[in-house]
């Protein structure tokens, strides 16, 4: 619910037509950030930090390949997603000055919520890369689109492109890390186990 949440709500603004008030964009945006801290704020009160990964759900994705759907949070990633939460609050907020492309802004700004929640909680490399390639690309609509100056898109362009590159050599240490361990796995609690 805490990533998604935020995903569903650009859905569901989408549908919204745009000739609609800016600020009805905006507000909708500020409530969905609201109510999701209030998620992080009541999933950080109910974790034990002396159970180890706390949240989870485990679900079976690509089974053949060992990749799940694993998210959880642990007494690193709930402070991150708790910060995440409070920083896209903030930038909902200073949106209200926004008058370019408003929907596409709010519903841009809301995927790249639920991605970088989603990169914080997950539990399994391939979602983590998932998420964290998402985010690039979400990045780049933004930069491109609401950057300053002339240049927004050529800034737009190297970021996605030196960012993916990176990405492409944190895949193959991730590789790496599925073929150190029997059975093979991308689930990141099983690799802290085996430590391989």
């Amino acid at each position: 619910l805490i990533v998604f949440l935020p995903a569903a709500a650009a859905v569901a603004l989408l549908a919204v037509p745009g000739r609609t008030p800016r600020a009805v964009f905006v507000w909708a945006w500020i409530g969905v950030s609201a109510a999701d801290l209030a998620l992080v704020a009541a999933a950080w009160a109910g974790y034990d930090p002396r159970g180890g990964f706390g949240w989870t759900e485990d679900v079976p994705w690509i089974p053949t390949a060992g990749v799940r759907y694993h998210v959880g949070v642990d007494g690193l990633s709930l402070p991150l997603i708790a910060m995440t939460a409070v920083l896209f609050l903030a930038v909902a907020a200073w949106s209200l000055r926004e008058t370019r492309r408003v929907k596409s802004y709010v519903c841009l700004f809301l995927f790249l919520q639920t991605v970088s929640l989603g990169l914080f909680a997950a539990l399994d490399l391939i979602l983590f890369f998932l998420f964290f390639d998402l985010s690039i690309v979400g990045m780049y609509f933004v930069i491109a689109g609401w950057g300053h100056g002339d240049r927004a898109r050529a800034a737009a362009l190297k970021f996605f492109l030196y960012t993916f590159t990176g990405s492409l050599a944190l895949l193959l240490g991730f590789i790496g890390l599925y073929l150190a361990v029997r059975p093979h796995t991308f689930d990141m609690v099983t690799l802290i186990r085996a430590d391989p």
